[in-house]
């Protein structure tokens, strides 16, 4: 608080703020980093800052539940501070990591070592989506503070990172484990979904029919209109039918698996979507396959797969929108113009995601209000923070984004916070921009300048350890 009698924090005053109830105009009351309420306009109590925002728009910080932080072990890529401070740039106050990490948090002690390395580290609050490779494990990794779990169905083929030995489980009975031990914590899994068999074969195909550079590694990974990512979609379904677990479907981006899941969904399975910005605004077309080649992959998104993932995400199929955000040195993704077997997959774009989608509604492809839900309010009910976090309601973190919706910029690596120095989105001119960055009642980024020091960010479960 302040020494000021009386006063609060902060007040932020908009004529269009977000809350559970709509839209509000009125000023956002701050303190102790909660929200106090949101009040009617001329009725601020007196505050030691206070922040005009007008006419722009005053959402809740965002919540990305996808993320590649690759710390501890491989930091050359990206570091939780470097990864973290790009976050809230874009207006992310709280991110969710993945464990595909060295080493891999599939135990108590891992789990404890990594939360503790973030706490140290990060300037936005964070979880941990812990590794369920181990079934014995579940229910420790749970209560020592897992956020939600993760499994890759899926490991590489010519390379051993980003998905390397020891974090993939394609065994059907081991799934099934998994998904009982997890139903059990009540916790989400997510699943990146695969047939790995299928792939091992398309992959053979591919070198013998295109060679092996990044033309031939976009097509083998979409043969037969995307039934390797469609066997392990029906898979994980199944093992949900039986098992309850609450599931978590990555990388949404076939037809067949978007109609699997809004069939899932209809018959009353516990499970959930993701769409990935990669798929909606990169790998979306041939020809930014062609421009970018290794930069642009990941996976490809042909036309017709790529227009039904729009749509599913404008009619509420998609649950969440999360960035996979996955930098990798340019040194190594160069190497896919010839080999891209040999390259890893994936690519920064957790600072500019939001700026992506604020195009779309300006140009009357998304609703705002669309947006918000699937970068706010969904992933935080995913991984059971609302309404702490996702809301803008009395009680919850003062997490919060002024929106620009108006100004405009032109994307580039050189004025981005990610370590590893590129983007497949340079010179992309995007129109809505984040303008600050509010985390539990502390401007975090102003202007696309971070102001927060690394360990501002705090953990989002019960951790005793690191109090």
């Amino acid at each position: 608080m302040t020494d000021v009698a009386g006063a609060v924090d902060v007040t932020i005053r908009s004529r269009r703020i977000w809350t559970p109830d709509g839209w509000r105009d009125g000023a956002v009351v701050v303190a102790d980093g909660k929200i106090v309420s949101v009040c009617d306009p001329g009725d601020e109590p007196p505050a030691a800052r206070r922040v005009d925002a007008t006419d722009r728009v005053v959402i809740p910080g965002l919540i990305d539940t996808h993320v590649h932080l690759r710390d501890p072990g491989f930091t050359d890529k990206e570091d939780f501070t470097t990864g973290t401070r790009a976050a809230a740039a874009g207006g992310v106050t709280t991110v969710l990591d993945m464990p595909n990490v060295n080493p891999p948090t599939s135990d108590v002690g891992r789990l404890r070592a990594h939360l503790a390395n973030a706490k140290a580290k990060s300037i936005v609050d964070f979880g941990h989506n812990a590794a369920a490779t181990i079934p014995e494990n579940i229910a420790a990794l749970a209560e020592a503070g897992a956020t939600a779990f993760k499994v890759f169905m899926m490991s590489d083929v010519g390379r051993d990172y980003p998905h390397m030995p020891g974090i993939a489980v394609d065994d059907h009975a081991t799934l099934f484990r998994i998904c009982e031990e997890v139903a059990k914590t009540g916790l989400p899994l997510f699943v990146h979904p695969w047939d790995q068999s299928l792939y091992q074969l398309f992959v053979e195909r591919a070198w013998a029919r295109w060679g092996r550079d990044f033309r031939s590694y976009a097509r083998a990974g979409r043969e037969g209109e995307g039934i390797v990512l469609d066997s392990g979609i029906q898979t994980m379904l199944l093992l949900q039918r039986e098992t309850r677990v609450r599931l978590h479907i990555l990388h949404v981006m076939t037809i067949g698996g978007i109609e699997m899941i809004r069939r899932a969904k209809a018959a009353g399975q516990a499970v959930t979507a993701e769409a990935n910005p990669h798929s909606l605004f990169v790998a979306n077309s041939w020809a930014n396959i062609e421009k970018w080649g290794p930069m642009a992959l990941g996976m490809w998104v042909p036309d017709d797969h790529a227009a039904a993932l729009r749509r599913a995400t404008e009619d509420g199929l998609i649950d969440v929108i999360a960035t996979d955000h996955a930098p990798h040195t340019r040194e190594e993704k160069e190497i896919g113009w010839r080999d891209m077997y040999a390259a890893p997959g994936g690519s920064p774009m957790i600072q500019h995601y939001l700026s992506l989608l604020l195009s779309e509604v300006n140009a009357g492809r998304l609703g705002l209000e669309r947006v918000i839900e699937l970068c706010t309010s969904n992933p935080a009910k995913l991984v059971n923070l609302y309404p702490r976090k996702g809301a803008i309601a009395p009680g919850s973190d003062a997490d919060l984004v002024v929106v620009d919706l108006s100004r405009e910029a032109v994307i580039s690596a050189a004025t981005s916070y990610h370590k590893c120095g590129w983007t497949n989105l340079e010179g992309r001119a995007v129109t809505g921009l984040p303008v600050m960055t509010i985390l539990r009642g502390q401007v975090i980024a102003e202007d696309g300048v971070v102001h927060a020091p690394p360990g501002t960010g705090q953990p989002v479960s019960r951790i005793s350890e690191l109090s």
